[in-house]
């Protein structure tokens, strides 16, 4: 027991984001990030979350794209000082779509920060090695030096857990930093498995003066050439006075979810619109806040639902938008913290078409369409008839959205196959 409260107290968990409650969207200052840089912003999407067994995520999550868009900073909870040796330790989800090649030179994804002098002491890479679509690599580096990358042979569309350790040590160039890729959570990870097909080193090397503090971490969108297309969710940093006081802090695998939620739907009654939810494993939650949108982003309180260890919960809404109904449930904990369901639509689980917002576009088009199933796709296809892309849907999902902002303007069809159904509406890129 002693030993337990010796580690817990000298280490302190300086970022927990799953972008909970986030509006869909530009991530803008958003709990707390601040904007860095011109462009196109990091988007906030709920299509398809990043699940990976025994790691906590959320429904929400980030996307970033290979452009030259903004690089937002997420400050810590509290500065921590680098005056005597200490451990960092981070952890997060990250899905893929599309890389630069090893010989384009790519630029650092995210990395820590001192905001007071703007120096980056340790940075996380990606790439692609030339020419292999099934060749992804992750890579770790410490200041300026030169990224280490992982040999394995990592796919895109693949959500992975990357965990990354950094030592502050007194002195120069003497800064230690560790990469692992779908590491055993039980346990502190061993240095010596940070090599090879799974895991990356790279050790007293050329650090940058950053001074006193780590303060913060930054996503980066550098380069249309340079950067990722990817996505990235449970952001988790901790720190403390060695590597076992900041992993027991980190404790990636997460505490259990206070509730499971099965299923979640709503149907047409004769005095409103009657939502049904059913649950698992209730613990610890006190009331179900029913929110509605008519947008599928600006959501409302519309009634609240008391927790009473149930294995279905029911409420109606009794007066409905004409148009468009989007419904999410805020789960509400004890100790005042939440997370928020899946978005449903009673609009899309009835149509027997497809709807897309906004038309014309820019950047994000909202697709509306009937609950899909195991193949169901949604395809981009150009005026001369040329598919741009072709996205794999979650099951059961009825909003997609899809980022266009990287396409020429133009017309284009939005294609949603779903076995022998097919539906399709055109759309103007601006």
């Amino acid at each position: 027991m002693v030993t337990a409260v010796a580690i817990t107290a000298n280490a302190q968990l300086v970022i927990n984001e799953n972008f909970s409650g986030f509006t869909n969207g530009d991530l803008g200052t958003q709990g707390g990030w601040v904007q860095l840089g011109t462009g196109t912003d990091v988007q906030i999407a709920t299509t398809t979350p990043l699940t990976y067994a025994g790691y906590t995520s959320g429904f929400q999550y980030a996307v970033v794209s290979s452009t030259d868009g903004t690089d937002p900073r997420k400050p810590f909870s509290a500065s921590v000082s680098t005056s005597g040796n200490k451990t960092f330790f981070m952890s997060f989800l990250v899905r893929v779509t599309n890389l630069p090649q090893l010989n384009e030179g790519p630029d650092d994804a995210i990395t820590f920060e001192n905001t007071a002098n703007g120096t980056f002491p340790c940075r996380f890479y990606m790439r692609e090695d030339n020419g292999s679509s099934n060749d992804i690599e992750f890579g770790i580096a410490v200041g300026t030096a030169n990224p280490e990358y992982t040999t394995g042979n990592f796919q895109y569309n693949t959500t992975y857990l990357i965990v990354i350790r950094y030592d502050v040590v007194s002195g120069a160039d003497n800064d230690d930093a560790y990469l692992w890729v779908n590491p055993a959570l039980g346990a502190e990870p061993s240095t010596a498995i940070a090599t090879g097909a799974t895991g990356a080193n790279q050790q007293n090397t050329d650090e940058v003066v950053y001074g006193s503090q780590i303060n913060a971490m930054r996503i980066w969108q550098t380069d249309e050439d340079d950067s990722p297309d990817a996505a990235y969710d449970g952001f988790r940093v901790a720190a403390g006075d060695n590597s076992a006081a900041a992993w027991a802090t980190l404790s990636p695998v997460g505490a259990p979810l206070p509730v499971q939620l099965t299923s979640f739907n709503a149907s047409e009654e004769t005095f409103g619109t009657k939502l049904v939810w059913n649950t698992e494993e209730e613990s610890g939650i006190v009331s179900y806040v029913i929110e509605r949108s008519t947008d599928g982003k600006n959501f409302s309180v519309i009634g609240n639902v008391k927790a009473a260890n149930l294995r279905s919960y029911s409420f109606t809404d009794a007066q409905p938008a004409a148009d468009n109904n989007y419904y999410r449930l805020k789960m509400v904990e004890q100790d005042g913290t939440f997370k928020y369901s899946f978005i449903i639509s009673l609009k899309a689980k009835l149509t027997t078409n497809i709807s897309v917002s906004p038309n014309p576009v820019k950047n994000f088009v909202m697709i509306q369409h009937p609950k899909a199933g195991v193949a169901a796709h949604i395809q981009i296809i150009s005026a001369t008839g040329q598919t741009i892309r072709d996205i794999r849907l979650s099951a059961n999902a009825v909003i997609s959205n899809v980022d266009m902002s990287g396409l020429t303007n133009g017309l284009y069809h939005i294609v949603f196959k779903n076995g022998a159904e097919i539906f399709s509406k055109t759309i103007l890129k601006q």
